[in-house]
């Protein structure tokens, strides 16, 4: 079932605000891999893509609602990834990034670890000075979570991982796993036709808001990538924004 965004959102959302600095003895929960993003949209956990698109060498040109047919329009997740066709990814990947998080007024930093390796996706988490926050593992079915049992149940770290997913996964496979809404990739404005950095933009509009012929179409999720040309998306610096729950995401690569 769907979660409500205008009801759950800000609570998760400050959840997390207010306990990046706890630390305490932690428990494991399981939970669900659909996360809500607005009314009538959900993203549900997609496994480890078997096939990471190679870097691309031009910025993206055109928005475009369907997926790419050429492997080289796509944009690239890694800069160098051998995969097995069976299992995932077949050597381990490690990246470590810096976050930022606001939600309203509310602002605060945490420090991630990102691993996949297998059919395996591990998320860590951080605080600034080191303590342990949670860990999320993601085995392609089953969502686990060990966390300070000081964050409480209503921690919804998950939100993360899915959030990790809407930014760096290939685009088709966003697709097959986002309910309720539609993806549009490309250029996020003019600075995307410089020679030294691109400026591209994955937005994630509703089914409602596509239909609808009004000028005033709003997204829902709006993923901003600032990078050199030919860098993989996880040397990108990142923005994230959901002007509905008025939360905004950053991550640095560290």
């Amino acid at each position: 079932m769907p979660l409500n965004l205008n009801a759950k959102w800000p609570v998760i959302a400050a959840l997390l605000l207010a306990s990046l600095g706890l630390t305490g003895c932690s428990e494991l929960l399981f939970r669900q891999t659909c996360v809500g993003l607005a009314k009538d949209m959900r993203y549900c956990l997609a496994p480890l893509p078997h096939d990471f698109a190679p870097p691309t060498d031009k910025p993206l040109t055109h928005p475009r609602i369907q997926p790419a047919t050429e492997s080289t329009t796509k944009p690239a997740i890694m800069a160098s990834q051998q995969t097995d066709s069976n299992t995932g990814v077949s050597s381990p990947q490690s990246f470590s990034q810096k976050v930022s998080i606001k939600v309203g007024k509310e602002s605060h930093e945490l420090l991630t670890q990102l691993e996949l390796e297998g059919e395996r996706m591990t998320l860590v988490g951080l605080a600034p000075l080191g303590q342990a926050l949670f860990t999320l593992v993601y085995d392609g079915n089953t969502l686990s979570s060990e966390q300070s049992v000081l964050l409480g149940d209503n921690f919804k770290a998950e939100y993360l991982m899915a959030m990790m997913q809407l930014i760096y996964w290939p685009e088709q496979s966003i697709r097959a796993h986002l309910e309720g809404g539609h993806l549009v990739t490309g250029l996020c404005d003019a600075a995307g036709d410089s020679l030294v950095n691109t400026s591209s933009c994955r937005q994630i509009y509703s089914q409602d808001t596509l239909i609808s012929k009004s000028a005033l179409q709003t997204h829902v999720v709006q993923i901003r990538y600032q990078q050199n040309v030919g860098d993989a998306l996880w040397q990108a610096h990142i923005s994230l924004t959901m002007p509905q729950a008025k939360f905004e995401l950053e991550i640095e690569p560290i």
